[in-house]
């Protein structure tokens, strides 16, 4: 019968009553050890699996917990669901996954299905700078706690974890600076994307804070930020009578694009063009020359997202923040001049 029994077939057979069932399975103190005994070895003889669902939604508490993820196949926000998960597991959460693949209509829908599943909380890396109003509502009306990570509306005043992207993106473009790069493009994300934005914002105050000229032609937009869009980028930006002695990426997987772009025009990274990426893929440390970037703490962040996650069950008042600083790894792809 396995997976069919319930908890009435063995109290049918035990002669005894359901609630008795329940309460001896749960290790309740006034059910006694004879009977708790008798219960649990016919549950294991049976290979009883209680519904643990089912048994939340009955109590209007869950062990499960919602994590919701632009793209779940990102390097970065794959280290983020393993410090997730592995925290999660120490205290015997269990935790659901989605995709939003950056559809902010199908991050409200997935949210939707969530709650509906009454799980203890979520933890969400939002696909645009603004989020639905409507299902903080319903989770503020069905106390379930939400911890944004990585993206964020601005002067957002809830749970969040990040890192400090306009930080990361200035030290990238003064380290290109002091390596004696005199033109540095930036290949961005979308205009809606709050981390696209706040390297931006750190790539022009860089330029700023050494007196270089900003130039907007030197500037690309990409919208679903890959490696294609790298490529078709770097070809734009080095065919061009502007053409750039430097050029600092989003992410390295578009940086990975502006290497393929590179080898096709013949050119040498670093001495005709550095590289600065973001986001310390696996990949970047693999390829030739290996690719400076920005390291940034994807694992630590899953682990204190849920943390907050966690804490905040028990005290709904306070609210938990935290901002990693991101740290630039100096590699081959950026080094003209000996350090």
């Amino acid at each position: 019968m396995h997976n069919k029994m319930t908890m009435k077939e063995i109290a049918r057979r035990l002669n005894i009553s359901i609630t008795t069932v329940s309460r001896a399975l749960n290790s309740k103190s006034d059910v006694g050890e004879k009977t708790r005994q008798a219960v649990m070895a016919l549950a294991r003889e049976l290979d009883y699996t209680p519904n643990e669902i089912a048994a939340s939604l009955r109590k209007r508490k869950s062990s499960i917990i919602g994590v919701i993820l632009p793209r779940v196949e990102h390097y970065f926000f794959a280290t983020i669901l393993k410090g997730i998960v592995s925290s999660a597991q120490k205290d015997n959460f269990a935790v659901i996954l989605s995709e939003s693949a950056h559809i902010p209509q199908k991050e409200s829908e997935l949210v939707g299905r969530l709650i509906g599943m009454n799980v203890s909380g979520i933890i969400l890396a939002p696909c645009r700078n603004e989020i639905d109003i409507s299902y903080n509502k319903s989770m503020e009306k069905n106390n379930i706690p939400i911890v944004l990570i990585d993206r964020m509306p601005k002067n957002y005043q809830g749970h969040f974890v990040k890192t400090n992207d306009f930080h990361g993106a200035e030290i990238a473009v003064k380290h290109l600076i002091q390596q004696g790069y005199k033109k540095i493009a930036h290949i961005r994300g979308h205009e809606y994307s709050s981390i696209a934005e706040d390297r931006y914002q750190g790539y022009c105050h860089a330029l700023k804070l050494n007196n270089m000229e900003y130039n907007p032609a030197l500037v690309k937009t990409c919208e679903f930020v890959n490696k294609e869009e790298g490529y078709y980028f770097t070809k734009e930006l080095l065919l061009s009578d502007d053409k750039p002695d430097a050029i600092f990426t989003v992410s390295d997987e578009v940086a990975m694009g502006v290497y393929k772009a590179m080898g096709e025009l013949g050119l040498n990274i670093p001495v005709d063009v550095g590289v600065v990426g973001y986001s310390n893929s696996m990949v970047s440390n693999f390829i030739y020359p290996t690719l400076s970037t920005i390291d940034q703490p994807g694992i630590r962040m899953g682990e204190t997202a849920y943390e907050f996650l966690r804490s905040a069950l028990d005290d709904t008042e306070k609210i938990r923040q935290k901002v990693f600083e991101a740290k630039l790894l100096i590699r081959q792809s950026s080094v003209r001049r000996q350090l």
